[in-house]
């Protein structure tokens, strides 16, 4: 599932923009979803930093009323989606130069003057932007496989916080929706992990993509979901 994000202060032109995006997900059949809309820049920021999916196209304001204008607000967005398409839909034409200024990497820029040039416009970005994380996807989709008991088992990568030793020589699987305990080592393991695992302690395997953020004074690591594994202060 690909989620779209939206800032708009203006509810006409927000309802605008959903009705265009909507109208080309019931026609095209595409995997899209409209996650978020809102003229709050803070609750964007929210979601994208606590979120597990990082699959998001965002249709951003430029002119926002409140601390942050929507370049500001994708300038920070960029610190925590690295490869989000951003979409800037505005009556300003003037401050598009300011896209290059913070180096957001904007997808388009989009004027809301003429109806029918928005509409095809935001259906050319949301195609292009679907048809880009699908071959992305096709590409990342690789599964972990490991002996569990007398079963080979398949795990999401993406579905794994962490790797820790257990008791009685066990490796505990820390995943979002459950865990599951079998006999084998660290040292195996990580031989068959995506170079985003990273050994973080002589006990742990973390899963760099799903960290919320790390206490170094207590050396400990917060995943998203609030679940917590240790760092070696090596």
């Amino acid at each position: 599932m690909i989620d779209i994000i939206i800032c708009e202060d203006n509810n006409i032109q927000r309802k605008q923009i959903e009705d265009i995006i909507l109208k080309e997900i019931n026609t095209s059949k595409i995997n899209l979803h409209i996650a978020l809309s809102t003229s709050n820049s803070d609750e964007i920021l929210k979601y994208v930093i606590n979120s597990r999916n990082k699959n998001f196209i965002y249709f951003l304001d430029v002119e926002l009323e409140g601390n942050i204008n929507g370049i500001e607000l994708a300038n920070t967005i960029r610190k925590y989606d690295l490869n989000g398409y951003i979409i800037f839909v505005t009556s300003h034409a003037e401050l598009s130069l300011l896209t290059f200024k913070y180096k957001v990497q904007a997808m388009d820029y989009i004027l809301k003057f003429d109806e029918k040039e928005l509409e095809t416009r935001i259906i050319d970005c949301l195609r292009v932007s679907y048809g880009n994380f699908s071959k992305i996807n096709v590409i990342e989709k690789k599964y972990i496989t490991l002996n569990i008991g007398s079963d080979i088992v398949n795990f999401d990568p993406n579905e794994i916080l962490f790797f820790e030793t257990y008791k009685n020589h066990k490796i505990r699987i820390n995943m979002f929706n459950e865990n599951i305990e079998f006999y084998c080592s660290l040292k195996k393991i990580q031989l068959l992990l995506p170079e985003y695992f990273y050994k973080c302690h002589r006990s742990y395997i973390v899963n760099i993509r799903n960290i919320k953020f790390i206490d170094k004074s207590n050396l400990i690591i917060h995943m998203n979901n609030d679940n917590k594994c240790y760092i070696s202060k090596r």
